[in-house]
């Protein structure tokens, strides 16, 4: 079968490199696989959280437009949380460069009022429409939803005066198709939209970039002590990540004389619980047990460095849609304690691949930890094991293989519709 060489239309709320998060790892590593296979994909995006309007990376154009939320009054701070997250902003000149420029795919990574602009461009152009479901679109915890709706609770909301006029409000029906990174969202969007193209395409991971070594030592360069145990978060810090589960057993362990060091990293979602996690550690004198590093580029080499020095890698996600951080951890070779919830619990499988404990119980976690640190068979037994998954099933090159199939049933469906 020939392999398909499309210009795509890759729309999203943000693309900035210094602030990444599963999203954008989905779309710059499939984009990068896309053009080596022929293709021209394009990343079109608000110009939140980067004010370049136009760049060249790796050969992919990233293009930004000026937005708007449609909220009055508001704040610059509510403004800066919206840009951080869930922020439902409209595009006109987005919108136009649709209308103006030739694609033969639109493919919208967000949901709400860029989908349908996108939506309703790719109607006007007559090119097939897909939407990525990234996790939350119909599974989000209601916290998570407040936590939102906080920024704009006293403004008020014009656009849906706008919405009747400048968006495609059935943009979901309209889709040609629907792709879903989680398995939970995928059953229920099949459930939802049982004749519709729904397809799974999970996450992939750049295993090889992972595995190998560390260009700098970590532990010296933050004072992470050599026979400490580390415990490395790499996730967003944020309600729904729950980063003060590790504060909570690193109390427990520290009274129970273990030498233990937990390094977060990943850019702040939530000023809030960030604050609310910093005085949590200093309450309970455990700075010296902790190092927090937001924003830290997903292309940084600390990043790959962090994963070399770390003992165990721990995700205590309330809500967790695939959980790409998983793939990268296997890949580097470390064994992984997870939260049995959404996603984690099809990636992961427990006690071959990783270790599961619940977030309503810290004696679960305590349990796993102990059972890695008292088992080194059972650590080489998980890493062997999660890093052949890695290599086998959750490589870039096979995801955006998958990808490219779902484009071609897309297209040949839309194509048989004219």
């Amino acid at each position: 079968m020939d392999v398909l060489k499309l210009k795509i239309a890759n729309v999203v709320r943000k693309f900035a490199f210094k602030e990444w998060g599963g999203t954008e790892t989905v779309i710059w590593n499939i984009s990068k696989c896309l053009r080596g296979l022929g293709s021209e994909p394009e990343i079109l995006c608000t110009s939140a959280r980067s004010p370049i309007e136009k760049e060249s990376a790796e050969g992919i154009a990233i293009k930004r437009f000026p937005y708007f939320y449609p909220y009055f009054p508001l704040s610059c701070d509510n403004k800066r949380r919206l840009d951080k997250k869930g922020g439902n902003p409209l595009s006109f000149k987005l919108y136009k460069h649709l209308l103006d420029n030739k694609y033969d795919i639109v493919h919208c990574h967000t949901i709400s009022r860029l989908a349908s602009q996108a939506c309703k461009a790719a109607g006007k152009r007559n090119i097939p429409f897909v939407v990525s479901f990234h996790g939350g679109t119909y599974d989000m915890p209601q916290k998570e939803i407040d936590e939102i709706g906080r920024a704009v609770r006293h403004s008020f909301d014009y656009g849906r005066l706008l919405d009747h006029f400048v968006i495609e409000k059935d943009f979901l029906s309209m889709a040609d198709g629907i792709i879903c990174i989680g398995y939970n969202e995928y059953e229920l969007t099949r459930r939802e939209f049982p004749d519709k193209l729904v397809e799974y395409i999970p996450n992939g991971v750049n295993y090889s970039k992972f595995a190998g070594a560390a260009t700098l030592d970590f532990r010296k360069k933050y004072g992470i002590a050599p026979d400490d145990m580390m415990l490395l978060c790499v996730s967003r810090i944020d309600y729904k990540k729950n980063q003060k589960l590790l504060v909570e057993a690193a109390i427990k362990l520290k009274l129970s004389g273990e030498k233990i060091h937990c390094v977060l990293i990943w850019p702040v979602t939530a000023d809030n619980y960030y604050l609310e996690l910093e005085t949590m550690i200093a309450k309970n004198n455990l700075d010296s047990a902790f190092t927090i590093i937001p924003g830290l580029s997903s292309e940084s080499p600390e990043l790959i460095a962090a994963y070399k020095a770390a003992d165990i890698f721990v995700l205590p996600s309330l809500f967790e849609p695939f959980g790409i951080v998983v793939l990268e951890a296997w890949s580097a070779g470390v064994p992984v304690i997870v939260s049995r919830t959404g996603g984690l619990q099809r990636l992961v499988e427990d006690g071959v691949t990783g270790l599961f404990f619940d977030t309503s119980n810290i004696q679960s976690f305590m349990d796993a930890f102990y059972k890695l640190k008292m088992n080194p068979d059972l650590i080489k037994s998980l890493k062997d094991n999660s890093l052949k998954m890695a290599t086998e099933n959750y490589s870039w090159k096979k995801i955006t293989g998958k990808l490219l199939n779902f484009y071609r049933k897309v297209i040949e469906k839309y194509e048989s519709k004219k």
